[in-house]
């Protein structure tokens, strides 16, 4: 298990760089992570260090590798959805579907170019365009043409969050244990869909467990909107499906339900492909 900082203190930490930087200029210099000079990798790394996580923890090969490292990664939006804010010191990143360095080729999880910190009100990160670690706007929406249009919640970081939310990180860990086609599903071409590690949810639950079902539910020929949110609708459907397959009717989606989803949508698709 990662070393667990609170990011009251990792937002503490950044204010306190912030107003050195304000008051002496910290140059951005490449691969640096001291007040000497940082670069936007360094910086994150600077403030993590400073908050107590080892060096031998957090000393990672660039902002690519932060960003595959956050435990949670979605647009600005998304976070607001699922955790109702943009929580202070979560990172925040300029993506890109392409561009990454080679050694990150085929894992269909884009470029992070770019990265910073945010606090809250602004965000800190060491600019290349302008030589320096700076301030930058950011108020929880997507900056569009070459902004901050990604947000990552960090491993290392604890945010405070609620069972549910904390939940929905849980789920995204899960998620990304499965081979996928893209950034959504596990192929359906492998001989089982391993569902051991899937949580259980039920309306009223959001994220991407529940874009997972709605889109095998889709794929299945139920007629819904992937819209991340198990309202009444998926319920309905969900119960359609157990009824149809020997299921308890209650509108739970654990694990003989993902099961029987996993084995039916296989079914379809490979006979779709037949």
């Amino acid at each position: 298990m990662p070393t667990k900082i609170t990011n009251a203190a990792l937002i503490a930490a950044g204010k306190e760089l912030l107003a050195q930087a304000q008051q002496t200029t910290i140059p951005y210099v490449a691969n640096g992570m001291d007040l000497n000079g940082m670069d936007c990798q360094g910086l994150a790394e600077y403030l993590l260090i400073r908050c107590g996580i080892p060096k031998a923890e957090c000393n990672l090969a660039g902002s690519n590798a932060h960003w595959r490292k956050c435990v949670w990664t979605g647009t600005p939006e998304e976070c607001k959805a699922t955790f109702g804010c943009v929580p202070g010191g979560a990172f925040v990143f300029i993506w890109e579907e392409t561009g990454a360095p080679a050694k990150y080729d085929g894992d269909g999880l884009g470029n992070a170019e770019h990265m910073g910190v945010y606090l809250g009100d602004c965000v800190i990160h060491a600019s290349s365009s302008r030589g320096m670690v700076a301030e930058s706007k950011f108020t929880g929406k997507t900056i569009p043409n070459g902004g901050w249009n990604r947000v990552g919640l960090s491993c290392w970081v604890d945010y405070g969050l609620s069972e549910c939310q904390e939940e929905a990180i849980s789920e995204a860990i899960s998620e990304s244990k499965i081979p996928t086609n893209d950034s959504t599903d596990p192929p359906v071409n492998t001989s089982s869909v391993d569902v051991s590690q899937f949580f259980t949810i039920k309306q009223g639950c959001k994220g991407g467990a529940v874009r997972r079902l709605q889109t095998w539910l889709a794929d299945l020929g139920f007629t819904l909107t992937v819209d991340h949110d198990f309202g009444p609708t998926t319920e309905a459907m969900v119960k359609v499906f157990q009824r149809d397959h020997g299921l308890a009717m209650d509108g739970v989606v654990g694990q003989k339900t993902w099961a029987a989803l996993a084995a039916a949508r296989k079914s379809v698709c490979e006979g779709a492909k037949g």
